[in-house]
């Protein structure tokens, strides 16, 4: 083989090489391109929709102990949209430069803390929803400061396990770095991975699992005891509109709990598959961040399907029972109306 063909080979490899990573370059751009207004609709979703579960909630004249605690996890989810989608969606897919508060600040605390919370505040419905059910006659669960104060725990949580996080991020000045950055650099990496798996998806679930346990076991318990009754008394009727009441909170909930679970499960896989090497840092671990916070979308989504009524300002006889009752003898109309 001549010198010529040999050069010529080479030549055909570099050429060819470079059209490689012009077309992954080319493909990688398409894909941020695309994804950023994907971050940006996801923001857009989740501030607006939790900010309507929240003003529908406000609006309503008789409050309840389920719209408490909705609205308490509307908020901690509107939190996940302002603290950690915006601010990764600017300075990450629209690549604003950072600035060392929004690093610290944004970055390094507010966006974790606001998972945190977002995560509690289902378990927190969660406990609320077991004690309904198992101690409905309770007087202590009926109190406001109980509402209160199961709902700040969520909120008090989730600041002390951020702590962490603003301790260990660093910002990296493009004034002395050809870039600028924003980093989580902890000592203790792996144990910081395993951490999030128990903090934020295993014990979460555990909890939510065992409050379902509870339910489905007090449940259980009023049919084999025939506290259910069956009769077509008011107290029998009345008795039956709080069960369904009940359980249709329990399927909301059921629900939210189990979109969680598969919006957060693919994430933390990724993060140890790739901390071990088994799966490269890249477009689908990119995207698996991207997409966690869909879970802050979906909750007031399911709301809103579970109570599609609640758009109906003015229900002029949804609440009443109307009997008419028209005697043979005096054909005289006679109305009974029974508030609910």
């Amino acid at each position: 083989m001549t010198g010529d063909n040999i050069t010529q080979i080479y030549t055909n490899k570099t050429i060819f090489i470079d059209d490689t990573a012009n077309e992954i370059k080319m493909k990688k751009k398409i894909f941020e391109g695309i994804f950023k207004w994907i971050s940006f609709s996801l923001f857009c979703g989740i501030v607006i929709l939790n900010t309507i579960v929240i003003g529908l909630l406000m609006k309503r004249k008789k409050k309840s102990r389920m719209g408490f605690f909705v609205a308490n996890l509307a908020c901690a989810d509107l939190c996940v949209g302002l603290f950690h989608v915006l601010p990764e969606t600017i300075h990450v897919w629209f690549e604003i430069d950072w600035n060392e508060f929004t690093c610290h600040i944004f970055y390094g605390y507010l966006a974790t803390f606001s998972f945190y919370v977002s995560t509690y505040a289902i378990v927190v419905l969660s406990i609320d929803r077991m004690n309904v059910v198992v101690k409905p006659l309770s007087t202590v669960t009926k109190l406001k400061t109980y509402r209160c104060g199961l709902a700040l725990s969520s909120w008090i949580l989730g600041s002390l396990l951020a702590i962490q996080y603003v301790v260990h991020v660093t910002y990296y000045s493009p004034k002395k770095y050809l870039k600028d950055a924003c980093l989580h650099e902890f000592p203790y990496d792996q144990e910081l991975r395993y951490f999030d798996v128990c903090v934020l998806l295993i014990i979460p679930i555990i909890l939510i699992i065992t409050c379902y346990i509870m339910i489905y076991m007090a449940i259980h318990r009023r049919h084999t005891c025939k506290f259910m009754t069956t009769n077509s008394n008011s107290d029998g009727m009345h008795e039956r509109v709080n069960f369904n009441a009940k359980m249709r909170t329990v399927k909301q909930l059921f629900v939210v709990s189990v979109v969680y679970v598969i919006c957060w499960t693919p994430l933390f896989s990724a993060s140890l598959l790739c901390y071990y090497n088994v799966l490269k840092f890249g477009i689908t671990y990119r995207v698996l961040v991207g997409l966690a916070p869909l879970n802050s979308l979906t909750n007031p989504v399911v709301f809103l399907l579970f109570n599609h009524n609640i758009f109906c300002k003015c229900r002029k006889s949804s609440n009443k029972n109307t009997i008419v009752l028209k005697t043979n003898s005096s054909s005289t109309n006679v109305k009974i109306v029974n508030a609910t």
